[in-house]
């Protein structure tokens, strides 16, 4: 590793376990990961491989966290919030919630706003100004497609979160909410080894 302190990647989880192997055996261990490929989810469905999934827990690998559980945000469609609809979610397909089940259901939210304020909702474009004047609430947080960065883009408020090894097998901890104050912190960021 070179005396690496920090490694940044959007390594495979396979790829990644290997060079935190390495990066123990060769040595020195660094002081922070990051990877922002398959560490939005808490487990990858290609492969169940043990070390795959410790590995990056062990090593306290850090991500960004678009949405979780423990974001404070409600649905516009039924007001469930994000912990129900992660239990929901669990109970339905005996699964533990991925990341990606927040902006999936806030896609349906921003669907629903817009096909329900538009003046014609079988008129295409008339659905399309709807669209690009929307700001709702959804799961995920406001979502305000007049503000940008570019018309008709609206952006998702990220938190940092970081793995680490719990009673049950990984968990996410919510280490650093700058750009989204609103979402409580679980836990401290630690090094990684």
């Amino acid at each position: 590793m070179g005396g690496a302190e920090v490694i940044t990647s959007a390594a495979t989880a396979a790829d990644l376990a290997q060079c935190l192997r390495q990066s123990r055996t060769v040595g020195p261990a660094p002081r922070l990961v990051t990877c922002s490929r398959w560490l939005t989810c808490p487990h990858t469905h290609t492969t169940r491989a043990r070390e795959v999934h410790d590995e990056p827990a062990a090593a306290k690998v850090a991500t960004l966290v678009h949405w979780s559980p423990e974001h404070p945000y409600r649905s516009s469609l039924d007001r469930t919030g994000c912990a129900d609809l992660a239990r929901a979610y669990g109970e339905e397909t005996g699964q533990s919630w991925l990341q990606p089940l927040g902006p999936a259901h806030a896609l349906f939210e921003v669907t629903h706003h817009a096909l329900a304020t538009a003046p014609d909702p079988t008129d295409r474009p008339a659905v399309a100004r709807t669209l690009a004047r929307t700001r709702t609430e959804t799961v995920v947080g406001t979502l305000d497609r007049t503000r940008g960065p570019t018309p008709n883009i609206a952006l998702i408020p990220l938190a940092g979160g970081q793995w680490h090894q719990g009673a049950f097998g990984p968990r996410l901890t919510l280490v650093d909410h700058t750009r989204a104050p609103e979402v409580p912190l679980t836990g401290d960021l630690t090094p990684a080894y």
